[in-house]
């Protein structure tokens, strides 16, 4: 039986004088988790991807045409992702997808329906390093891009934390997938060269009702820590398993488990040794814009990771579609590195600034795009570098941003690494 899926916000154009009497209506597809593992965050980052769209039809749409979003939910499943990415391409024939947000569902969706589609897709939050090696090897076909940095980057951010926070010996719990499976190896990698080391590297399934099992075999050797690679719903499990054992309540999260509803579940008492990375923003004229607009549209700040992310991947998408006088994928792929040209005129976030942007492109001037979430370079594969937060929980038990570790500060790991 085919699994349900949800549409949401079939179509979300613009209501602006500027795009009201477009003669046209572009549609680009997002997939994202609004429900399931991830739909704490999802929810939010679909919010960054809306003020995207918002913003572009203030600035006059793309191309001539006023831009809707059609955003599905993939329920953080793999085949839910897929049959709503084949909706979005072959009925609805979008040029580009914004997402997915599960490098497990992103993967899927890459060599399933975008890459066979020649469709454009660009995720917000698909860390796994994966992606890089599927362009490496030729099998996305230039098609594939993410506004946030590769688990590669984390991977090493995470292993600088550790070591900063003291621990010597730390224990790996981790999901599955091809988010799970690369994290836990960069990591693994990065910590054990910066003198510490793994006692145990153990992977675990999701949904079960319960990974005693697995949280037994963790427990021995004794750890400092946990590195818990996961998304909340399981990790809440998982983390609550680890506490009842007698497991030292220091922890280690990734991006997927910076969510205040994760803590708040597994209990604010428990987290007070808590050290967690996510995709970080740079301080860019953007990223102020940014926070401004969305605290109008959705009443608060974004406090979380990837909405930014979100934000950029879509205007990048609406710009390159400028820049190409063209709504086709293969136009929109070819565009995307033109307009975030370091030698070309500065773009920043805001309907003011994109409305600059398409008349210079207009007049096949040059343009730099600075997102929310920093400059954002596209390598051959689609990658870009970027910093990495580094975020806990107060003594009040919110989740909060304590610091950053460069781009600078990674790569100088990095090659100490090779």
């Amino acid at each position: 039986m085919l699994k349900k899926m949800t549409l949401v916000g079939i179509a979300i154009g613009a209501l602006s004088g500027s795009t009201a009497f477009a003669a046209c209506t572009t549609t680009i597809g997002s997939v994202m988790s609004l429900t399931g593992s991830l739909g704490v965050l999802g929810q939010k980052i679909a919010q960054g991807a809306q003020l995207g769209i918002a913003d572009l039809n203030s600035a006059g749409g793309a191309n001539g045409c006023t831009l809707q979003l059609s955003l599905l939910d993939d329920q953080t499943s793999p085949s839910v992702g897929v049959d709503a990415a084949k909706k979005l391409v072959d009925v609805q024939q979008v040029p580009a997808i914004i997402g997915a947000l599960s490098s497990g569902v992103s993967a899927a969706i890459l060599t399933a329906v975008t890459v066979p589609g020649k469709v454009v897709q660009i995720s917000p939050a698909s860390t796994s390093p994966t992606f890089t090696e599927l362009a490496e090897q030729g099998k996305t076909g230039g098609y594939w891009f993410r506004t946030t940095p590769s688990d590669a980057l984390q991977g090493v951010a995470m292993a600088k934390v550790a070591r900063d926070a003291g621990f010597k010996k730390v224990a790996i719990l981790y999901l599955n997938n091809a988010y799970g499976q690369g994290l836990s190896k960069e990591f693994a990698n990065g910590f054990t060269r910066l003198g510490g080391s793994v006692t145990e590297n153990v992977v675990y399934n999701p949904s079960q009702p319960s990974y005693r099992s697995e949280v037994s075999k963790a427990l021995s050797p004794a750890p400092d820590a946990l590195f818990l690679i996961g998304y909340p719903g399981d990790g809440t499990t998982i983390t609550r398993e680890w506490i009842a054992a007698g497991g030292p309540q220091k922890f280690l999260f990734p991006d997927g488990l910076e969510s205040q509803d994760f803590v708040n579940d597994v209990g604010v008492q428990y987290m007070k040794n808590v050290h967690g990375t996510a995709a970080g923003s740079s301080k860019t004229p953007s990223l102020g814009t940014f926070q401004t607009e969305y605290q109008a549209k959705f009443g608060s700040l974004p406090t979380q990771a990837y909405i930014p992310n979100a934000y950029d991947a879509t205007v990048l998408v609406g710009l390159a579609m400028e820049q190409a006088r063209s709504n086709k994928a293969d136009a929109i792929r070819d565009s995307m590195r033109k307009v975030t040209d370091p030698k070309g005129e500065k773009i920043y976030a805001g309907a003011a600034d994109l409305k600059k942007a398409a008349q210079l492109l207009s007049q096949g001037k040059t343009i730099q795009y600075i997102g929310a979430s920093g400059p954002l370079q596209f390598d051959k594969n689609g990658d870009i570098d970027a910093p990495m937060a580094v975020w806990s929980v107060s003594d009040q038990g919110k989740v909060q941003p304590t610091g950053m570790v460069t781009v600078e500060q990674i790569a100088e790991l990095r090659s100490q690494a090779k």
